[in-house]
């Protein structure tokens, strides 16, 4: 089953069943058949998508985090070699130091510190504003700037070693060296959320090997066909294999000690320890692997949730992978890197009776939440867009995102956008400012051999969440990121305004207010190559107005700017001499996302096109016409 069902359920009961829109009762928090058993009313959850709100921001999809047996004993914020978190007594402690206020002061840090997710019904303290149910706390409201402090570079007065690393620890001590071009490669798949039965996750065996399908076989359409898939008996020990891995499940696999189970199993599913428990279970697996085999580095490809599940691993250096310098490249496919938004919206009673329809367990709901995730995976410095762990330092990271709201597998309905009041663009699941780093500090960046600074990088594709992994745009840039030595980068370097196309005197043809607001909009194929080579026409990159995804910036007529905007940035195959760009910059009237509401019967005017070959080399392409002089800056970087 995949999350699919969830939403066909959701549609159907939102549009063809009035009884799923009223409250449900109030039930026993104990009664043995787990149903909903609460009705408070809790802070709307509606989605918030205010990218830069300490809360998580935009939501990802699929996100979900987890911690022990109900309680949160997920990451503790260290980044220690073997970075394997101990589960407190039951719940995370406020960090030691947390001074306590005198009898009528106000504690200048009560909001500061790692919320406890476990709560109990009759005692709305323990589950602000959030719903209490079977001892979890779902939606709670907590201080959106909570973290904000952490990260600049003063240790303050709430802060601690535990609780803000970035400012009050040391970066982690590293050992080993990456290597980007061997034999001695495993590349691991992990896949994203999807529902099943508590019978189901029961009788499920977790840390077993699953076949190549999905990314990391799909590879092998591009020219990656000498890579064995290790989930056979001799190919579990070759050094260079393709595996994925089952993290799912009550039932532990062969191949795991005593030793190793004592410790997932401190973490039930159940509880919010679950992102824990997962991220135990692909860490000790992926161990596993490199010891059996040989091999030295790893590869990762994953999918929504299976994306925060290796940032977990990776920021919480589990199993010390991270600080030996094992982790080499990281692709996503709609990655949950931000948390999911949809979380929020458990108190929502369609979301909630199409869950308990399907089964699905309420810890997701809280693992899934952008403050969860903030908290206890995001554990140097807990900004959720940015990836600034030291422990990132080195890897080739790409993120392939998805932008289109309707789910296909849900009657086509832009779910997200029942409650989109920025009209933020998403993916029906995620919104899609959630799926990638925005940026990372050069500590945590990768460095080129020229000494050039590289942070992580982002497409677009626009097709739904669930439709992003299984499709050749995904596999496409997953072979060029797991396989390949060079990302390119196109910018929008400097523009001449020559006509604004805004109106300004009456009857001149144009309308809108200066100064103009300009956006960039593009498509990327990698042909003439994969045309060539492989007979497939595959859009690489698609960002368009009507997507809601590009960017915006203001400039007056007569004037010149160097706005530095990108218009395409990802890895290519080494074989490519030259990829297919279609641009065209518009002067726009009408775009809400940036609350830019001009004109709406004629919303955007061509400033300038380009249709054709861009050669991959360092270059600067010049384009004029009566609007504009325009300046595109090529840049090939040579990673390794």
């Amino acid at each position: 089953m995949t999350v699919r069902y969830l939403f066909v359920v959701l549609v159907v009961c939102l549009f063809a069943f009035p009884f799923c829109s009223g409250e449900t009762t109030q039930q026993n928090p104990d009664a043995a058949d787990g149903a909903d058993s609460d009705a408070q009313n809790g802070d709307d959850g509606g989605s918030e998508p205010d990218q830069d709100t300490a809360d998580g921001d935009q939501g990802q999809t699929d996100g979900d985090t987890e911690q022990a047996d109900g309680d949160q004993a997920a990451a503790d914020g260290d980044s220690a070699a073997d970075g394997d978190a101990e589960p407190a007594d039951g719940d995370l402690e406020p960090a030691d130091g947390d001074s306590q206020p005198a009898d009528g002061d106000t504690d200048p840090c009560s909001s500061s510190g790692i919320f406890d997710y476990a709560c109990e019904a009759d005692d709305p303290d323990t589950c602000p504003g959030g719903m209490c149910i079977l001892g979890l706390c779902i939606g709670p409201v907590l201080d959106p700037a909570r973290w904000d402090d952490c990260g600049d570079d003063t240790c303050g007065q709430c802060e601690t070693e535990e609780l803000c690393p970035a400012d009050c620890g040391q970066p982690p001590e590293m050992s080993g060296t990456k290597e980007y071009d061997n034999d001695t490669t495993i590349t691991v798949g992990v896949h994203g959320f999807y529902n099943k039965s508590p019978a189901e996750l029961a009788s499920m065996v977790y840390g077993e090997a699953e076949n190549c399908s999905g990314l990391i076989g799909d590879v092998t359409d591009f020219g990656i066909t000498d890579l064995p898939c290790g989930n056979t008996p001799e190919d579990m020990y070759a050094p260079n294999q393709r595996i994925a891995v089952e993290y799912y499940g009550g039932v532990p696999a062969d191949w795991l000690t005593q030793e190793q189970i004592d410790e997932i199993e401190q973490y039930p599913y159940e509880g919010t320890g679950a992102l824990q428990r997962y991220a135990l279970i692909v860490a000790k697996f992926i161990r596993h692997r490199l010891d059996i085999s040989g091999a030295t580095h790893v590869n990762l490809a994953c999918h929504s949730m299976g994306c925060l599940i290796i940032r977990h691993v990776i920021e919480n250096n589990l199993e010390g992978l991270a600080a030996e310098n094992r982790f080499v490249r990281w692709f996503t496919s709609a990655g949950v890197l931000a948390g999911a938004q949809l979380a929020r919206l458990y108190d929502n009673p369609t979301i909630r009776d199409g869950a308990q329809l399907l089964g699905m367990e309420l810890n997701d709901f809280v693992i899934m939440h952008p403050d969860f995730v903030q908290d206890n995976t995001i554990v140097w410095d807990h900004k959720v867009h940015e990836g600034n762990n030291p422990l990132f330092a080195g890897m080739l990271i790409h993120n392939a995102c998805a932008c289109d709201p309707h789910i296909a597998e849900a009657l086509g309905i832009a779910l997200l956008d029942i409650s989109n009041p920025d009209d933020e663009p998403n993916d029906g699941i995620m919104y899609t400012e959630d799926e990638y780093f925005h940026s990372q500090k050069p500590e945590a960046s990768f460095i080129t051999p020229d000494q050039e600074v590289l942070a992580a990088t982002h497409t677009l594709v626009y097709v739904d969440h669930m439709t992003l992994p299984n499709s050749q745009a995904a596999a496409l840039k997953a072979t060029a990121t797991l396989f390949h030595s060079r990302k390119v980068f196109i910018t929008l370097d400097e523009i001449e305004l020559l006509n604004d196309r805004e109106n300004h005197e009456p009857f001149d043809g144009e309308q809108g207010d200066p100064p103009a607001e300009i956006i960039a909009q593009c498509q990327v194929h990698y042909n003439p190559y994969i045309l060539d080579t492989y007979g497939k026409d595959i859009l690489a990159h698609d960002d368009q107005l009507e997507y809601r995804t590009s960017e915006m910036f203001t400039q007056d007529q007569g004037t010149s700017l160097q706005p530095g905007l990108t218009i395409f940035e990802g890895p290519i195959f080494d074989e490519m001499d030259a990829l297919t760009l279609d641009l065209v910059i518009l002067e726009v009237d009408w775009y809400p996302r940036m609350n830019l509401h001009e004109y709406i019967l004629d919303y955007h005017e061509s400033l300038i096109e380009f249709h054709g070959q861009i050669q991959l080399s360092d270059n600067v392409i010049a384009l004029e016409n009566e609007y504009v002089r325009v300046w595109l800056k090529v840049d090939v970087v040579q990673l390794y």
